[in-house]
């Protein structure tokens, strides 16, 4: 993989993900995820916000060498994580999130077409990232796409 496959990547699993939301009234935004017990369709939108915010900051990371999310010696958990993304978004507003949404993917865009080869292909970078800077963009964002389009789009 090198940089333009990995843009690729991301905008080709982002489309489907913006068409749903586009097609999407704020009443329906605010209904409940399809297979997504205890989520709104809003709250997906929030979720995938935060994941690009996530690659944001671990590429700052990755360039300055600290841990953006320095926590002690607990093991990530990427469920913990998302029941917090729940909580902290639940009040945000249908067009706050996805204003925050649309934002979110072009800071991820910008960060990835700004970062050297290096940044993204250095095979564990810092003792607190394992593999790549790209592997944990891919699971972010092209790879987690998918699991998400079914519960926003209408139907």
């Amino acid at each position: 993989m090198d940089k333009t496959t990995l843009l690729a990547a991301i905008h080709a699993g982002h489309d489907p993900i913006a068409t749903a939301a586009a097609a999407l009234t704020d009443a329906t935004l605010l209904g409940p995820a399809p297979g997504m017990p205890g989520w709104t369709r809003k709250d997906i939108l929030a979720h995938i916000e935060w994941w690009h915010r996530h690659s944001v900051d671990v590429l700052a990371g990755v360039r300055s060498g600290v841990d953006p999310y320095p926590g002690g010696d607990e093991p990530w958990d990427p469920d913990a994580w998302n029941a917090r993304i729940l909580a902290e978004n639940r009040a945000r507003a249908a067009d706050d999130v996805r204003r925050g949404e649309a934002d979110s993917f072009a800071r991820l865009i910008a960060a990835v077409e700004g970062a050297t080869d290096d940044e993204l292909f250095a095979q564990n970078p810092h003792p607190w990232l394992d593999g790549t800077l790209a592997e944990t963009i891919v699971e972010d964002s092209s790879n987690h796409y998918p699991e998400h389009v079914p519960h926003l789009e209408a139907g």
